[in-house]
């Protein structure tokens, strides 16, 4: 059985209501409605998966890597339509803000700081040409990057206005707010994922797809409230001067 199932079954086994009610000190009678007890295994599985989804995604996390999700029921990009408006589409996941991102050794906190973007690490196929490399990735969008390729041309410093779509890349129930997919958000890169680590989110190079189909891919340093892993349509766009000032300031990429 794959890391995926193995770790859940063993969330449902200590969660389930038969479990439960052992060590509560239940009886038979606990038992008595077939109904009522499929509802409740029901409600425990929903919880549980849910958990053990939210706790794999970190760096690191288990839900990284490929095996995780080898037996796992997938939703794939390919399934997912663009609304109008957007030229591309990306899988996404959460990270952390961090003071030395790769895109010139930037605060991902600060370099958004009293703006309305959101810093993102986008994937390696997206920003493929590393020039520097004294003090960090550097990353540059490659010659293949465009919408021929269908890799976003994302490099450090690109920025881009997007939507999320109500849609996971995997079997799960929906939550968060509506408010989420109502709304347009503005992202800026600031930081890489590296293929190496999250094997299963980042292609390494253009043209490539993770393992949900996709050949995009943004990690949010810090995401809007109600964010889960939900698909992400955008369109790259220029950055406006706040954000470029913040960038030129705090990074040490001589192209920033």
């Amino acid at each position: 059985m794959n890391r995926l199932a193995d770790s859940l079954t063993a969330v449902l086994v200590l969660a389930s209501p038969v479990h439960v009610g052992a060590r509560l000190g239940g009886g038979a009678g606990a038992a008595n409605s077939t109904l009522t007890e499929a509802r409740a295994a029901d409600d425990y599985e929903g919880r549980a998966r849910e958990a053990l989804l939210e706790n794999a995604f970190p760096r690191g996390g288990a839900g990284r890597g490929q095996a995780y999700w080898s037996n796992a029921s997938l939703a794939l990009a390919a399934s997912v339509e663009i609304p109008d408006g957007y030229a591309y589409l990306a899988t996404t996941t959460r990270y952390a803000d961090t003071c030395c991102a790769s895109c010139g050794s930037v605060d991902t906190a600060k370099v958004v700081q009293g703006t309305d973007y959101y810093a993102v690490a986008s994937a390696q196929a997206m920003q493929d040409l590393f020039q520097d490399g004294s003090c960090c990735w550097c990353g540059e969008a490659g010659s293949g990057t465009g919408l021929a390729s269908g890799v976003a041309p994302m490099g450090c410093g690109a920025c881009a206005r997007g939507r999320f779509i109500q849609k996971r890349p995997y079997d799960a129930p929906v939550s968060g707010s509506g408010a989420l997919f109502e709304r347009e958000i503005k992202i800026v890169v600031a930081d890489i994922c590296p293929h190496t680590g999250n094997e299963a989110w980042c292609p390494a190079h253009v043209g490539d797809e993770n393992q949900f189909g996709s050949k995009n891919h943004f990690d949010f340093a810090a995401p809007p409230s109600g964010f889960d892993n939900y698909y992400f349509a955008f369109t790259p766009e220029p950055c406006p001067a706040e954000v470029e000032q913040s960038l030129t300031s705090m990074s040490q990429c001589s192209f920033l």
